[in-house]
């Protein structure tokens, strides 16, 4: 995207998850060129359809901009690190990336944007599938100015998927939005296929629309999974249905009678959008709220800076323990709209952030601790220039103050590779020993009537 070319509208901004079984294919195609391989390359076929792996997205962007011509309709691909063989444990890396692509995807919406445009009347809406879900969730804390919307399309969050640590968790970041129906907040809807759950019975999350969807018992399970895709864009090419798209306060919709969960009677294509409410519509004031106890980082009043100098690196020290949630901390960026700030946890990169063009930016002030152990970590900020490795503007500079980690308690973790690896063999142990017992037992009761047979026939004779 070019730097501030968008003025005002409407902006909505759909990205992907978890493109398993795609990594031979991309560094196939990547080896052909010089330029970073996107979602939307046509060599990304789908070795299980022969289709280009774009197409569901393609055919929702369509639909989008059918429905609302005048708005800009992107696409934010990671494929580059969601790309994966179809190994049991591949979803740790992508999981791992999404936190780091929601803020690079924040703020490439930031640079650009014109600034007034949300004074302008814009406003921006932003879409994510499967673990995309969690990159836009991530995306819509970090933007400048929040979005007035955010749509999930089936993000992981069945407890079995920790194993291979592939829960997307949302529950811990909507916290951070002000999720509702009023015209100064975001309204979120939520939509489950296959591994979905719904969110609005979590604290603070009173005011989301969760949608139960009901794919056709015959697909396989990522047609499943990716059915909200197409559901969706079905929508938005029917107004007559007031679902989906239809609900959405981008298209003028008043969302505050919509209830809190809605059912999908039938997959059959003609009744697919026949929503049955179940309850009714939330009041404006209940949305319980959430605390968190938040601790000072001590001796950390200043915070680490950045300066312009190409290569500086800025490091501070931070403490975890089982409770800790996320790290926050206020920002001070300055310098032109293309330098680029890079947040490390320990060597990992967790977040970028550019100076934004209006709104505090403050929103994007956070990283999640919930993926580390516990421990002492390490903190690092640097800056760059527009491309990789370039330097950045004379003006650049950024510090982060009032460091502080939000805590609470009976956090839920993904699993490492290395646990569930851990934990597979112990059930296949167990599953062994269970296995083995029963044929001690039935070998046993085989003996018991054998001699008691026997022992009869005794008696007989």
């Amino acid at each position: 995207m070019t730097p501030e070319s968008i003025t005002t509208g409407n902006v909505l901004v759909m990205t992907h998850g978890w493109a398993a079984g795609l990594l031979a294919t991309y560094e196939a195609a990547q080896a052909t060129s010089a330029d970073l391989g996107t979602m939307w390359n046509p060599a990304l076929v789908d070795p299980k359809t022969g289709q280009p792996s774009i197409s569901l997205f393609a055919n929702l962007a369509a639909s989008l901009q059918t429905a609302d011509p005048a708005a800009t309709v992107l696409m934010y691909s990671w494929v580059d690190q969601s790309s994966t063989d179809m190994s049991a444990l591949a979803a740790y890396a992508p999981e791992r990336a999404t936190e780091v692509n929601g803020h690079r995807m924040a703020t490439v919406i930031d640079q650009s944007l014109t600034s007034g445009f949300s004074t302008n009347g814009g406003q921006v809406h932003l879409i994510g599938h499967s673990f995309g879900a969690n990159v836009a969730t991530t995306a819509a804390l970090a933007l400048a100015t929040p979005p007035r919307q955010l749509t999930l399309f089936d993000s992981p969050e069945v407890n079995l998927a920790r194993i291979g640590g592939a829960k997307n968790d949302l529950r811990y970041k909507l916290t951070r939005l002000d999720v509702g129906r009023g015209p100064n907040q975001t309204f979120v809807d939520n939509y489950i296929s296959l591994v979905g759950e719904p969110y609005a019975g979590y604290p603070g999350l009173g005011q989301v629309v969760d949608v139960r969807l009901k794919p056709p018992s015959s697909d396989a399970g990522v047609d499943k999974h990716q059915y909200p895709i197409g559901w969706y864009a079905n929508s938005a090419a029917t107004k007559s249905s007031g679902v989906g798209l239809w609900w959405s306060p981008l298209m003028g919709a008043t969302d505050t009678a919509l209830a809190t969960t809605w059912n999908q009677t039938s997959s059959d294509p003609s009744e697919e959008l026949v929503l049955v409410a179940q309850g009714v519509a939330p009041s404006p004031t209940d949305n319980s709220s959430v605390s968190y106890l938040s601790t000072a980082i001590a001796d950390q009043a200043s915070g680490p800076s950045v300066t312009a100098t190409q290569g500086t690196v800025s490091s501070t020290a931070f403490t975890t323990d089982k409770d800790s949630l996320w790290l926050t901390f206020d920002t001070t960026i300055a310098g032109a709209p293309t330098d680029t700030f890079h947040l490390f946890i320990d060597g990992r990169l967790r977040s970028t952030f550019a100076p934004p063009t209006e709104g505090t930016g403050s929103d994007g002030s956070f990283l999640i601790l919930y993926d580390i152990g516990s421990g002492t970590h390490t903190l690092s900020l640097v800056a760059e220039g527009p491309t990789n490795g370039s330097p950045p503007s004379p003006s650049a500079s950024a510090s982060l103050t009032n460091l502080r980690i939000s805590s609470t308690t009976d956090i839920q973790r993904n699993l490492t590779p290395t646990q569930s690896k851990e934990l597979i063999v112990w059930a296949v142990a167990l599953i062994i020993l269970v296995i083995v017992v029963l044929l001690a037992l039935l070998i046993l009761l085989v003996i018991w009537i054998v001699k008691k047979v026997r022992r009869n026939s005794s008696s007989h004779e």
